[in-house]
């Protein structure tokens, strides 16, 4: 059975960088929530956090 992940990353001028895995894009989209809430109590800059498909295991 081919299971499906989300990865969360965060998008910088220096690139992309992956925050966390999960195994719904559900859990994914809460996950950057909680990273926009935390951003707006404490900006360091601009950050935009963006879904992709997690390649593959196996």
């Amino acid at each position: 059975m081919d299971k499906r992940e989300f990865k969360v990353l965060a998008v910088t001028l220096f690139g992309k960088i992956q925050i966390s895995r999960h195994p719904t894009r559900e859990q994914a989209e809460w996950r950057i929530r909680e990273l926009e809430a935390e951003a707006e109590r404490n900006p360091r800059g601009f950050t935009q956090y963006v879904i992709e498909p997690a390649e593959s295991h196996g």
